[in-house]
């Protein structure tokens, strides 16, 4: 999902210019997968403290480097079946950021049903100017009841996939989470010095779990647009029922399960010829175990 998601971001950006926000735990797998990328664009993270950190951090990164540049986020655990049309409206969006140059611009699918798991976006069709709509509200993960209201009103999913200024980010963190953007904002300051890694890490200690969407999105609807995507088999893998019905819609579920259960056998297999030896060595029911069924 890693490489998809820099492949799929290859497309409109540089390889050079992509950013890659990890958690430390996976340093050496992502370097491993992403050995194309510059080894100083993948930026670890101490810990996984929720999303605004894993944004912010690779922000100070960004900003330090052009503190003018147009930031593209996507995701890593996102299935897409047509990323072509997918993109095309990611590229519609930076297109639309030239003429809203302070917006957060964000990608809303049409809801396959009702699903508390995801953040909804309720646009408002009248106030279009271009192809991104205005955002007359935004709801973080609402509870059941809400989200059936959300559907039948229209609303869209929030795919998470956005494009900004990173000064615009920098403005919605600080107000929304101006201690949060202190911190963020004091580690750009060092990240050029030999003492960064230590600062992070001790910023990192001080920090709690912060969520972008319910701490900065959802109060920050009047910066917001959407740009509606079409059809394209996108779903968030965060459940295993997620992943399932993706690849039911795709025609691949049962050579999934095919193949777990393959991989289930040769795993069950392993671990008996492991356990074989240690069933020989004990007496079963007050017989010689050599002469027992193992």
């Amino acid at each position: 999902m890693l490489q998809h998601t820099v492949a799929r971001a290859a497309r409109l950006i540089p390889r050079d210019q992509i950013l890659v926000s990890l958690n430390s735990n996976h340093r050496r797998e992502a370097i491993e997968q992403l050995s194309d990328l510059p080894l100083k664009n993948l930026v670890f993270q101490p810990a996984n403290l929720d999303t605004a950190p894993g944004i912010l951090l690779p922000l100070t990164h960004i900003s330090m480097r052009d503190p003018d540049a147009v930031v593209a986020v996507l995701p890593s655990d996102h299935f897409i079946a047509n990323e072509e049309r997918f993109m095309a409206q990611l590229e519609k969006g930076l297109e639309e950021l030239q003429y809203f140059p302070d917006a957060l611009i964000l990608l809303g699918v049409t809801p396959d049903g009702v699903d508390d798991g995801y953040g909804w976006i309720e646009p408002d069709e009248k106030t279009t100017v271009r192809g991104a709509l205005t955002v007359r509200g935004f709801w973080e993960k609402p509870d059941p009841a809400h989200a059936q209201r959300l559907n039948l009103k229209g609303c869209l999913w929030n795919t998470f996939v956005f494009v900004t200024r990173a000064t615009t980010l920098w403005g919605m963190a600080l107000n929304a989470a101006p201690q949060l953007y202190q911190i963020f904002w004091n580690m750009r300051l060092v990240l050029d010095s030999i003492h960064a890694s230590t600062f992070v890490e001790h910023c990192y200690r001080r920090l709690q779990p912060v969520n972008f969407s319910s701490t900065i999105l959802a109060h920050a609807s009047s910066r917001l647009k959407v740009i509606p995507v079409p059809k394209v088999g996108w779903s968030d893998w965060g459940t295993p029922e997620r992943i399932l019905a993706s690849l039911k819609s795709i025609g691949r579920l049962d050579e999934f399960l095919q193949r777990v259960r393959s991989a289930r056998s040769a795993e069950l297999k392993k671990a008996a010829r492991k356990a074989e030896p240690i069933s020989r060595a004990f007496p079963l029911h007050g017989r010689a175990a050599d002469q027992s069924p193992s």
